[in-house]
């Protein structure tokens, strides 16, 4: 496993050796390795990433980016991969969640089938903050559901439709309570 955790926030400190163990015990169990990096902002910077790829004008939670391997083998993607994390994610290297920029369905199935995965999750900490106060529980609890959501994004798993929805948050419940986060809600 190859991860990078990037922390361009001061909303709340965050325990990076808990954010590791979680994807290394997600990726296990999903018999998987991967090239990550997570990034946590604010509000403000996850609004501007939702904008410029996924054309939403809000601040949302968390966002997943899974890159192709077509691109990986690309040179300059590669060479370019390394900013990502610093930056914001690079429009011809990113699927988007629900919109796909696979060439085709064929690209997707495979991209999902490779052992490693590749992408970049995006977290908002300050609105993790916000949501975890609101409810009286620790903000790591949340910021850890961000990471575990985004996570099983890149998986392959998906909640657009309800009963893939169901199966995403069963996910999430389990783990969450795995590592001890029994009161951070999930919707049903």
């Amino acid at each position: 496993m190859n991860l990078e955790i990037i922390n361009l926030q001061k909303f709340c400190p965050v325990d990076e050796s808990k954010i590791k163990k979680v994807i290394k015990t997600v990726l296990r169990d999903e018999k998987k390795d991967a090239e990550l990096c997570v990034t946590l902002m604010d509000n403000k910077g996850i609004k501007k990433v939702n904008k410029n790829f996924l054309k939403h004008n809000y601040a949302t939670d968390v966002l997943s980016f899974a890159y192709h391997e077509a691109s990986r083998k690309n040179k300059v993607a590669q060479q370019s991969q390394h900013k990502i994390c610093r930056s914001v994610p690079l429009q011809k290297e990113v699927e988007k969640p629900g919109k796909t920029c696979f060439r085709s369905h064929d690209d997707e199935k495979k991209f999902l089938q490779e052992k490693t995965i590749t992408g970049e999750i995006v977290i908002s900490a300050e609105m993790a903050a916000e949501v975890a106060q609101e409810n009286g529980y620790p903000v790591e609890g949340e910021i850890v559901l961000y990471v575990i959501h985004g996570l099983l994004h890149l998986l392959g798993y998906d909640d657009k439709k309800k009963s893939a929805a169901k199966k995403m948050h069963l996910k999430e419940k389990e783990l969450l309570e795995r590592f001890g986060y029994h009161n951070i809600p999930v919707p049903d």
